[in-house]
């Protein structure tokens, strides 16, 4: 899935490929689903996770504002990804 979005220039930095394979998709959506495929897919209750180029974009777009120490809250969108470019 990283190099898929890499290969389309959606992932430009290292620091935003390593988030997105340190963090396992797989972990939030439900059993069954596939959770490598560049697709919105539904949680439940009426929600769903953001497909993967969603969440490489934001990170690229925050990584230069986001410093190690530095924490970032994402409400609402159930994405833990932000988080953990700031390690």
């Amino acid at each position: 899935m990283v190099e898929n979005l890499q290969s389309y220039g959606i992932i430009k930095s290292r620091k935003v490929a390593e988030v997105l394979e340190n963090i396992d998709r797989g972990l939030f959506v439900p059993n069954g689903a596939q959770p490598y495929i560049d697709s919105p897919m539904a949680i439940g209750y009426n929600a769903t996770i953001s497909a993967p180029h969603m969440h490489a974009t934001c990170l690229q777009l925050l990584e230069n504002y986001l410093q190690p120490g530095m924490h970032a809250l994402d409400v609402g969108s159930g994405i833990l990804s932000i988080t953990f470019i700031t390690k």
